[in-house]
């Protein structure tokens, strides 16, 4: 067993100095990196131990001379790299397309939880450049699929005026493999580091470099196309997965945005996996089903009668291919047998239109975007509709809301003809003592009412207690009884005057009529009400009776000394002293009576009034918890989330605007 390697602190701090690149990254680049420069002693021992890949194999190392670089050209050199998180746009930006990619970045901050971030990122790069790389799938359905997209993929890209090349043997070998082909411009004889995720062939065709497309060649799975969702199915086609085999045998997935993409299908076979395709998958400026079927070239439609076609003959157009390749002289049949295959149509369709848009943009990056734009606003409109729709489903049903109101409409009715009934009867007493029962048994049907509120889960116990209570008015008036607090005297209790609760509980209530220790689980108002006219009204009512009877004494009392002192003066005159006097007694007693009936008609009228306010403003509150209560307040996150995602939404559908405007 080799000894351990032993490293210094020195040499780590060394290690971690070297910029780290990404093994994904390093699979899938054309070149491996190569060490800027060599350390000594441990310091090399450690870049050797990074120049590993993960399949164990050591990287292809240039050998340079050992120079030294300061920690400060090191860092100016890390410190000029730009950041993946900046906002700004880089500087290969166009000037044009530069407030538009900003805001697709500030996008992808605001909005990172409903936006496609690899499309996202496919649309910064292709904003990145005057002339990007339209980047196109070629999706195989069933069995065949991989086949059949491959010999699309060749029958597209073969050039008929050479022979047959190397290369196009190698696209249709490389089904075998199982791994997806990405085929690119360039030499067929330079090398390209494989990876095990996708297998990359240069192809010197004329085609991939007059539209500068590169072509993913992959496979797509239909088996369960009926339990997924528009978006999902989008998603999967759009941004198909790549598989890699992880360690223990596992597979995971890599995603590979495209800007369209091409399903195919051959023969029987293909075409039932055509019809399990959903109805939504036809988007013509995205995505294209389409299907390789034998057809006769004396039955092939015209190109613009059959644009709308989803057939395809790949077959015939490798034969048109190979017989204008044996013989220059049979080039009508070529031409023939070409367009009846109708793969002009294809090579059309993913070349895209040749003409600009109004904001500047390739029709195929603005259709990108703008299908970015709707699918993002969409998922942001379904977060919502589902958080409300949660929300909802979480509170009590219509319909036992209609019960209980229709409850409370029972309740109001009892209770008003409580107060009219019972409170007439006690004022027609002539003690007036039934008014202490005033509107118990509208108390006693509302505590079941709100037995049945709070059994629903429309409201808590605390709740139905705030009925009736005006907070702010008591808050109020707290804060002036604060403002206006003078310090006294303190009074000094002993624990035993503490401890006697009975006592301190019967003089507040003597004092004030509450009860402090009555807390019953359902609204106080008609209680607290009951106790302020008890205490309030009626005391008020004795002492204005008091009041009157003073009065009504004192005149009698008045114009019986008149009568007297008459009597006297008049040597005994009985009659007219007594007729003065018995003048102020009718006098009195009448203007005792008509005052005493104005001030029990007003009493009479007030506690009606006030008793018809209770009731009201129960049922109203009562009513209002019934619509409102047992409700689920979305959390304020997911609003804020929700509000600055359309914010976004909106400042980039106004850049792609400006640039429509500015764009001649």
């Amino acid at each position: 067993m080799p000894s351990r390697l032993t490293l210094r602190s020195a040499a780590i701090r060394a290690a971690f100095r070297e910029p780290y690149v990404c093994p994904s990254c390093c699979l899938l680049s054309n070149n491996a990196p190569t060490p800027t420069h060599n350390q000594k002693t441990t310091r090399g021992q450690v870049n050797s131990v990074r120049g590993l890949q993960t399949n164990g194999q050591p990287r292809a190392r240039q050998e340079r001379p050992r120079l030294r670089k300061s920690d400060h050209v090191l860092s100016k050199r890390h410190a000029s790299l730009t950041s993946a998180t900046a906002i700004n746009a880089p500087s290969t930006v166009p000037p044009e397309y530069r407030e538009l990619h900003q805001q697709l970045s500030a996008l992808h901050e605001s909005a990172s939880g409903y936006v496609d971030l690899s499309r996202l990122q496919l649309a910064l790069r292709s904003l990145e450049s005057d002339t990007p790389v339209i980047r196109v799938a070629l999706l195989g359905l069933g069995s065949n699929g991989a086949l059949a997209a491959r010999k699309l993929a060749r029958a597209l890209l073969s050039d008929p005026l050479s022979s047959e090349e190397s290369w196009e043997q190698q696209i249709l070998q490389s089904a075998k493999d199982g791994r997806s082909l990405l085929l690119r411009y360039g030499d067929a004889e330079e090398r390209v580091q494989q990876s095990s995720i996708m297998q990359t062939l240069h192809v010197p065709s004329p085609w991939l470099r007059r539209h500068n497309v590169e072509i993913l060649v992959s496979t797509l799975n239909t088996d369960h196309t009926g339990q997924v969702s528009e978006q999902e199915m989008e998603e999967a086609i759009l941004v198909p997965p790549l598989t890699t085999p992880n360690a223990g045998g596992r597979v995971g997935f890599v995603r590979y945005p495209v800007h369209k993409a091409l399903l195919v299908s051959e023969g029987v076979t293909g075409a039932v996996e055509y019809g399990r395709l959903p109805s939504f998958v036809d988007r013509e400026e995205l995505i294209k089903p389409t299907i390789s079927l034998s057809l006769r070239p004396n039955d092939a439609a015209p190109a613009e009668e059959g644009a709308a076609d989803d057939v395809v003959d790949v077959d015939l157009a490798t034969n048109a291919l190979h017989v204008f390749r044996t013989t220059k002289a049979a080039g009508a049949q070529y031409s023939t047998e070409w367009h009846a295959s109708r793969l002009p149509m294809i090579s059309q369709w993913l070349a895209g239109p040749q003409e600009r848009q109004k904001s500047g943009l390739n029709p195929v990056f603005h259709s990108l975007c703008t299908s970015l734009l709707q699918n993002t606003s969409a998922a942001v409109s379904r977060s919502e509709t589902h958080s409300h729709r949660t929300a909802s489903a979480a509170v009590v049903p219509e319909v036992k809301r209609q019960l209980l109101d229709k409850q409370i409409d029972l309740w109001a009715s009892d209770a008003h003809r409580d107060l009219q009934t019972n409170l007439t009867s006690a004022l027609q007493s002539a003690t007036w003592r039934r008014t202490a029962c005033w509107l118990t048994e509208a108390e006693q049907s509302l505590a079941f009412l709100s037995g049945r509120l709070a059994e629903a889960g429309l409201a808590t116990p605390e709740q139905l207690k705030e009925i009736g209570v005006d907070r702010e008015k008591i808050e109020s008036e707290l804060q002036q009884q604060v403002d206006q607090w003078q310090p006294k005297a303190a009074q000094v209790l002993s624990p035993a005057d503490l401890l006697q609760t009975s006592k301190l509980v019967e003089k507040v209530k003597r004092d004030s009529g509450v009860n402090a220790l009555f807390d019953p689980p359902w609204p106080q108002t008609i209680h607290l009400s009951r106790e302020q006219l008890l205490h309030t009204l009626v005391p008020s009512l004795h002492r204005q009776a008091q009041s009157l009877l003073l009065s009504t004494i004192s005149t009698v009392g008045g114009t019986t000394a008149l009568g007297a002192w008459l009597t006297i003066a008049t040597s005994g005159d009985l009659f007219a002293g007594g007729a003065v006097a018995a003048l102020g007694l009718v006098w009195s007693l009448r203007r005792l009576q008509k005052l005493w009936s104005k001030e029990r008609e007003s009493f009479a009228v007030t506690v009606k009034e006030d008793g018809r306010n209770v009731l009201a403003e129960v049922e109203r509150q009562t009513r209002r918890l019934v619509k409102e209560g047992g409700k689920i307040d979305l959390q304020e996150e997911d609003l804020r989330s929700w509000r600055e995602a359309r914010v976004a939404l909106e400042r980039c559908r106004s850049a792609f605007g400006d640039l429509a405007q500015e764009t001649p």
